[in-house]
């Protein structure tokens, strides 16, 4: 039986609840601050679905696309903001600019960068640009300098890229004694290959030779801000439990932004190892997904680091991810989780 009054059904209306493209906006606003960028994600996409109009919609989702390493997808949306508002959305140029960089195309990140600058001096963005481009300017030069390096090694017989590489392979199979003669004679004909001199100092460290610190000092002198030599004495140092000395390395290393992506790898794994687990995530995730899945130890570095940060089911889930790519140090560490018998000095990332 009914009870409401026949007049009083008639009258009463039912509002729907509707959620607008601004209410999943500022809800994937505050999933990007939480650092839960995939869902930040959903939620603009969300947004953009409801709101088409509102380019700063677009811009937004095209920016944490970015951090999550879909740089293409990021500039897809990018230049479409830039077509249907034209110029006066100028921040677009800045962020595909930062697309290209991560993406190798080094040409195009520069003309975007400059648009950016011309039509915004001053701009929120104007002095991120301008360190953008002096960045990729260093990374030439740089990659100048390394291609005359090679140059001055009579590479003909590709000799010494075959011995380098034979050292760097003994290295990564645990074997620094075999890699430290090969490495020496490569030293001693071309002494300014800095690549050979820095892993030689980690070979040297791992027989626990101190050598290596001076090693890499000296490259340090005659190579000012060499990547691979500030990574080594941030990890020399904290591994023999000095974090003091260790620190101007580690936040020098910090600064660093390589655009080449096997150097934002290594920067990612030396702040791993050093203990800097949040900074390790934040680069990690930046990596374009199918580099991911070539590199299991990235997964298990990952999983390190979520794991070290209180995030134990994201951990899980790289660890799994890791051993299905081949990664035995994940099966292990998987079994000992799950048997209670995993010891707290296993879960911390080790370069070697």
């Amino acid at each position: 039986m009914n009870f409401t009054p026949e007049n009083e059904q008639e009258n009463r209306n039912v509002v729907p609840f509707y959620r607008s493209g601004d209410y999943f906006f500022h809800r994937g606003i505050i999933a990007y601050r939480k650092n839960h960028l995939k869902r930040a994600v959903k939620l603009f996409e969300r947004a953009v679905k409801l709101t088409d109009k509102e380019p700063v919609f677009h811009v937004q989702l095209a920016a944490v696309l970015s951090e999550i390493g879909q740089y293409e997808r990021s500039n897809d949306i990018l230049s479409m903001v830039l077509a249907k508002h034209g110029d006066v959305q100028s921040e677009c140029y800045f962020f595909m600019a930062n697309n290209y960089a991560y993406l190798g195309l080094f040409e195009k990140a520069e003309e975007a960068a400059k648009r950016y600058m011309v039509l915004t001096p001053g701009g929120e963005f104007f002095r991120d640009a301008g360190d953008l481009l002096e960045l990729m300017q260093v990374e030439q030069n740089e990659k100048d300098e390394d291609e005359e390096e090679w140059d001055e090694l009579d590479l003909s017989s590709d000799e010494y890229i075959i011995e380098h590489d034979r050292a760097r392979t003994l290295l990564k199979k645990g074997k620094p004694e075999e890699a430290i003669p090969i490495l020496q004679h490569i030293i001693e004909e071309h002494p300014t290959c800095w690549a050979a001199h820095n892993h030689l100092a980690e070979a040297l460290f791992r027989l626990g030779d101190d050598s290596a610190f001076e090693i890499s000092q000296n490259v340090l002198e005659e190579d000012e801000g060499n990547l691979f030599a500030l990574c080594n004495l941030a990890v020399f140092f904290t591994l023999q439990q000095e974090k003091e000395k260790a620190a101007p390395f580690i936040n020098a290393i910090k600064r660093i932004y390589p655009l080449d992506i096997e150097h934002h790898i290594k920067v990612a794994q030396v702040l791993a190892a050093v203990g800097d687990y949040e900074q390790a995530i934040n680069r990690i995730i930046r990596v374009e997904p199918f580099l991911l899945e070539r590199e299991p130890d990235l997964f298990h570095c990952l999983a390190v680091a979520y794991y070290q940060t209180d995030q134990q089911e994201k951990a899980l889930f790289y660890w799994r991810r890791a051993e299905r790519l081949g990664s035995t140090i994940a099966g292990d560490l998987l079994l000992k989780i799950e048997q209670k018998q995993v010891q707290d000095n296993e879960l911390s990332y080790r370069l070697w």
